[in-house]
């Protein structure tokens, strides 16, 4: 029986996203398991499903049609309005969305995009990046310093935003998990947090999915 829900993509952080919050919601799917650098996001058959050329993609096959995403965070908020994930009160209120906006806001881009992700294109993959190393010290100094300034929100025994695990822990454990593999230092508090969501089944199950049988070993 084929399901309706495709994901195309394993073998990076971002495709571990969308793998976590299907395995959270109890979703059953199927995994096309292209990577990066292989040469598969390259194909005349995914690029005209994605034609910028990048994992993950999900593909949801409904009685209105075929629903294509391939921006990991949309993904992630989608399933999660498709999905059976409750959401408490607070996270339904004003100020809990203004809340959440910020949190997206400062995990992809300081966090991520600002940081990780220029560490992981001039440290690990210099010949397609080219080397600067100034910049990757920069990166990591300034991840440390905005991980430092969220410390106080982080605990170990409750997630991120209101009382109801969501895509933002997704969000802020993997940022935390690519920490660890580029070298940059994760305080205690933020430690704490991090790992009970290490503990939970969904992303167990997840990272068994994502990082396994790969042609190109991309997570240490």
């Amino acid at each position: 029986m084929t399901t309706p829900i495709t994901v195309w993509g394993v073998g990076t952080t971002r495709t571990l996203r969308v793998h976590w919050m299907l395995h959270e919601l109890g979703i059953e799917y199927g995994t096309r398991r292209i990577e990066s650098r292989t040469g598969e996001t390259r194909t005349d058959e995914f690029t005209r499903l994605n034609p910028k050329q990048k994992i993950p993609t999900l593909v949801h096959e409904t009685s209105e049609g075929k629903l294509v995403l391939s921006e990991s965070y949309a993904i992630l908020k989608y399933l999660r309005g498709i999905g059976e994930m409750p959401f408490d009160d607070y996270q339904q209120s004003t100020a809990g969305k203004a809340a959440y906006d910020e949190w997206v806001s400062f995990i992809l881009m300081e966090l991520d995009a600002t940081s990780l992700y220029v560490v992981r294109r001039h440290k690990d993959l210099p010949d397609i990046y080219g080397e600067a190393p100034a910049a990757v010290t920069s990166c990591l100094a300034y991840f440390e310093k905005m991980l430092n300034s969220v410390l106080p929100k982080l605990s170990a025994d409750k997630p991120i935003w209101g009382s109801t695990f969501s895509e933002l822990d997704i969000l802020m454990t993997v940022a935390l998990d690519w920490a660890d593999v580029v070298g940059a230092e994760v305080a205690d508090p933020a430690r704490a947090y991090q790992n009970p969501m290490h503990e939970r089944p969904a992303y167990r199950a997840a990272m068994k999915h994502n990082f396994r049988d790969l042609k190109i070993q991309m997570r240490p």
